[in-house]
C-alpha cells in the first residue's frame, strides 16, 4: 500500500501539535487496530468489527489519536530495512537453517504486520473523517465510498460555502464530480468552523 505524503501532511496539519499516540486510548487499540486490517484483508469487516471500528474513531480526540503510523519512528525503520535489503544482490542472500532464520523472511513478516495496521488505520481514519464531516456534507459517504477519495474530497471541499465550485478535477471521476457538486448544492448540511 503507497502512502499519499501530500495527504498524510495534510491530516497532520488538521490535527494540530497533538502528538497524542494511539496507544494512549488503551493497551489494545494498537492491537485492535491490526486486526481490523487483518479482518478487512481476510474477506470483510462484520459487524463486531464495525463496532470496533466506531467505538476506536469516536473515542480518538483528533486525526493525530489515530493516524499515527505515517509519522511513526517504527514505520521509517522497516521501510529503511526493506530498502536495505532491496539493495542486497540475491546472489549473496544465502540461508543456511530454517527459514524462519532467515533475516528476510523476518523482515517479510514485520512488514505483513505492518500492513495489517496501516489497513487498519486507514479504516478507523476513515470513519473518523466520516463522522466528522458528516456535519457540513451528511451526503458525501455515499457518493464517494473509497476511503482515500474520501479523505481527498473533504480535503478540497473543506469548508467552502459553495461546493458546486470546488475543483474536484484532481480528486474524482468526471461523473462522481457532477454527481457531488449537484448533490452538495442541495445538501442539508451546516457551515463548520475552523476547528
Amino acid at each position: 500500500m503507497a502512502f499519499d505524503d501530500d495527504l498524510l501532511a495534510e491530516l497532520d496539519e488538521l490535527g494540530g501539535d497533538d502528538q497524542m499516540d494511539v496507544a494512549e486510548g488503551g493497551a489494545n487499540t494498537v492491537a485492535d487496530i491490526a486486526a481490523l486490517g487483518e479482518a478487512s484483508g481476510a474477506g470483510g469487516i462484520d459487524e463486531e468489527h464495525e463496532a470496533l471500528i466506531g467505538r476506536i474513531a469516536s473515542s480518538a480526540a483528533s486525526i493525530h489519536a489515530i493516524a499515527t503510523l505515517g509519522r511513526s519512528s517504527e514505520l521509517r525503520a522497516l521501510l529503511d530495512d526493506v530498502a536495505r535489503s532491496q539493495q542486497t544482490p540475491v546472489a549473496n542472500r544465502m540461508v543456511v537453517g530454517r527459514a524462519e532464520d532467515d533475516p528476510d523472511y523476518r523482515l517479510v513478516l514485520r512488514a505483513n504486520e505492518m500492513s495489517a495496521r496501516i489497513a487498519g488505520e486507514a479504516l478507523v481514519t476513515h470513519r473518523f473523517l466520516v463522522d466528522h464531516y458528516r456535519a457540513r456534507f451528511p451526503e458525501l459517504e455515499t457518493l464517494v465510498r473509497n476511503p482515500l477519495e474520501y479523505a481527498r474530497t473533504v480535503k478540497a471541499i473543506g469548508a467552502s460555502a459553495d461546493i458546486s465550485k470546488v475543483e474536484l478535477g484532481s480528486v474524482l471521476p468526471n461523473a462522481t464530480q457532477m454527481v457531488v457538486a449537484l448533490t452538495g448544492s442541495t445538501s442539508s448540511g451546516r457551515l463548520l468552523g475552523a476547528d
